[in-house]
């Protein structure tokens, strides 16, 4: 087997170190970018690391020889960085470059005007304005955070969910962080990257609707869950005031509105990679036979933010 040469920068947050550890394990060489002062002390001492500036571009430029492959996983407050790698990769051999996306596609104008949606679509642009070629991952959403703290309206540990618009009867897509490390691993540790270039790839575990969601919560809690009802209408609004305040809330109700309209799913794609040899999930292995993995440790206040939308 014939192995890509990986560069992956942010390698420390809660999805991106299962990822890089996938992608070790996949037995692809694998260099590792940091910012000064990360630690890297959790990485193997066979892998490649290397302490870099992004704004300092002749050095990422010299850190990104021997690399066939970047991959971004920053999270929402990096974004804007990877505008250095758009500028160094023109001056290197780099052949494909995976901006840090781990979410879904908004196509919708509103949903684009949310701060991270918005930079995340500027970075894709100046790729490919660039002449860069770019593939994107599309993971809908993460069941340890959709489960647990509220973001998408379903509070499993308080058995309560919020249907918003025909979110009852429209599904969500949804994929854990192991399924989601495995997928980067089996796409990039040796798929040559010419058959990527240009594709935004999808990546889904399982898919459910709201209202099959709460079955599984009554059968969890052997009560029916508090049932609470957004209207698009509300949610539009709401999207507005976030979007004008510079409210962090925005992304949230996005997808809350994507799931209520029937676009989630859609938001995903059409050109889903399937893990070969992978037994997926699912919600009730998840949710009834305690195989939900914890989330991160998520600040109180954002807990806070999430539950004040329970009304």
């Amino acid at each position: 087997m014939s192995y890509n040469r990986v560069a992956v920068y942010g390698h420390r947050g809660w999805a991106s170190s299962a990822i890089v550890n996938a992608l070790i394990s996949s037995g692809a060489p694998i260099k590792v970018l940091y910012r000064p002062g990360s630690d890297v002390s959790s990485l193997p001492s066979s892998v490649a690391k290397v302490e870099v500036d992004v704004e300092n571009q002749q050095q990422l430029i010299d850190a990104l020889q021997d690399v066939d492959i970047v991959i971004s996983l920053v999270g929402h407050e990096g974004v804007n960085r990877q505008h250095a790698f758009v500028k160094a990769i023109p001056n290197t051999n780099v052949k494909l470059f995976v901006p840090s996306d781990l979410g879904l596609r908004f196509s919708d104008e509103q949903a684009l005007r949310a701060p991270v949606n918005k930079a995340k679509y500027e970075v894709e642009e100046a790729a490919k304005k660039a002449g860069i070629p770019t593939t994107v991952v599309l993971i809908g959403c993460c069941a340890e955070s959709t489960f647990s703290i509220g973001i998408m309206g379903i509070d499993y540990p308080g058995n309560r969910i919020i249907f918003t618009g025909d979110s009852a009867n429209q599904q969500v897509s949804i994929c854990t962080r192991k399924y989601v490390a495995a997928a980067y691993a089996s796409i990039f540790a040796s798929t040559p990257p010419a058959k990527l270039a240009g594709r935004a790839i999808g990546i889904s575990e399982m898919k459910a609707t709201g209202s099959e969601i709460a079955v599984v919560l009554t059968k969890k809690h052997g009560a029916e869950p508090e049932v609470f009802r957004h209207s698009l209408e509300k949610v539009n609004t709401e999207i507005e005031t976030c979007i004008k305040n510079g409210h962090p809330l925005s992304l949230a109700w996005c997808c809350r509105k994507a799931w209520g309209n029937g676009t989630l799913v859609k938001g995903v794609g059409e050109d889903i990679w399937e893990v070969e040899g992978y037994k997926k999930a699912t919600v009730e292995e998840l949710l009834l036979d305690g195989k939900l993995e914890p989330y991160r440790n998520v600040p109180q206040h954002v807990i806070d933010m999430f539950n004040s939308t329970f009304h």
